[in-house]
């Protein structure tokens, strides 16, 4: 995939991703980098408004690309940000746990969190690409990686 084709392009990262994982990205250091508190208590519109007045403060339209560099939280909220930004823009997942890898990042289901539930606000889009790096799965401590295989 040849992102240059895009006019703008961001990655969503937490300070974990950001830490072990976005300089392992080619072009990183030219993209806008977006960063999030990890934690599903993050998972809200809050969040999501930050993401979007950054998307507009750097002038994204249609044509622009947000790529999600995370686990599922960074995905299912980058990916309902990417789907309702300007009646939607692409995006890209790359999943940074196995989880991620094996559901999260597959399937199209996106959400946030709302009034204490667990994703209540969503919907489906397909990702424009989903992209594994399996190397990733070596910045996870155990219990994380176990989860994936639950």
């Amino acid at each position: 995939m040849d992102i240059t084709e895009y006019s703008r392009v961001a990655i969503l990262v937490d300070e974990n991703t950001k830490r072990d994982c976005l300089n392992k990205l080619p072009k990183a250091d030219s993209s806008i980098i977006i960063e999030i508190k990890s934690g599903e208590e993050n998972k809200k519109i809050s969040t999501c408004n930050f993401i979007w007045q950054k998307l507009t403060n750097h002038n994204f339209d249609r044509n622009s690309l947000l790529i999600n560099l995370g686990g599922g939280i960074i995905g299912d909220i980058g990916g309902f940000c990417a789907s309702t930004y300007k009646r939607g823009i692409d995006f890209i997942q790359i999943p940074t746990t196995l989880l991620a890898m094996v559901d999260a990042s597959i399937g199209g289901k996106l959400g946030i969190d709302f009034s204490g539930l667990k994703n209540q606000i969503g919907l489906f889009t397909n990702p424009k690409s989903v992209l594994i790096y399996p190397n990733f799965l070596e910045t996870l401590p155990l219990n994380q990686l176990k989860s994936g295989f639950a």
